[in-house]
């Protein structure tokens, strides 16, 4: 059986901890008066007020001799800026024309290489048109195959660009009208008008193929 366990049996006393782990904890006075007293802010710097200095009369007009030499030199570019734009709307001008005259030089030298074809072409459907109007009431078919023909030969001309036309005024007009025959009037108001149509014109644009055939009436002497 074991001894019994002797409670009253005294403890042997045990250092301080501070003591026991050999630490001086004693601290300055002044580190603790410098923990426990504010910082203290520092003071703001003085403002101090800014004074203006009127610049002198040797400056103040350098300044403007300045000012005045770039308003010149902005009045000169902007002279030079309103001539070139001057100059330029007279090169497209000029572009302009010489495109449209460059233009119509082309189509008169196309319509001379091509005007004897025309007029060629032309002279048939004129005389198609005679024979036609030749037949008399048994050549119904006939005259209907011939019309056919001038119809064909005035879409080749309108595929060119070549359009029949008559003058819808009854004065007679020399630049579009040609007067093949003339008839005599004892009436002064019928002198020098169109008395007939004979065969229409032909036109490519402004230009006259071929006038318009007609007679024109006269006054008898």
């Amino acid at each position: 059986m074991p001894d019994p366990v002797n409670l009253t049996e005294d403890v042997p006393p045990t250092p301080d901890d501070d003591e026991a782990f050999g630490l001086d904890l004693e601290i300055p006075a002044e580190v603790v008066a410098a923990i426990l007293e504010p910082e203290a802010e520092p003071e703001p710097e003085p403002i101090t007020e800014q004074v203006l200095v009127e610049p002198d009369n040797d400056v103040r007009r350098a300044v403007d001799r300045l000012g005045d030499r770039i308003d010149q030199r902005l009045a000169g570019l902007q002279a030079q800026f309103d001539r070139e734009v001057r100059a330029e709307a007279s090169r497209e001008r000029v572009v302009d024309r010489l495109h449209a005259e460059l233009q119509e030089y082309k189509q008169d030298l196309l319509l001379k290489v091509q005007r004897p074809i025309f007029v060629d072409l032309i002279q048939l459907h004129d005389d198609v048109g005679k024979m036609a109007e030749a037949q008399g009431d048994d050549g119904e078919a006939v005259r209907g195959m011939l019309e056919s023909i001038q119809t064909a030969v005035e879409d080749i001309l309108y595929r060119q660009g070549v359009e029949p036309f008559r003058n819808d005024d009854e004065a007679f007009d020399p630049r579009r009208q040609r007067a093949v025959t003339t008839t005599p009037t004892d009436e002064p108001d019928r002198a020098k008008t169109v008395a007939q149509r004979l065969r229409p014109g032909f036109q490519a644009g402004d230009k006259v193929i071929r006038p318009e055939i007609v007679t024109v009436y006269t006054l008898k002497p």
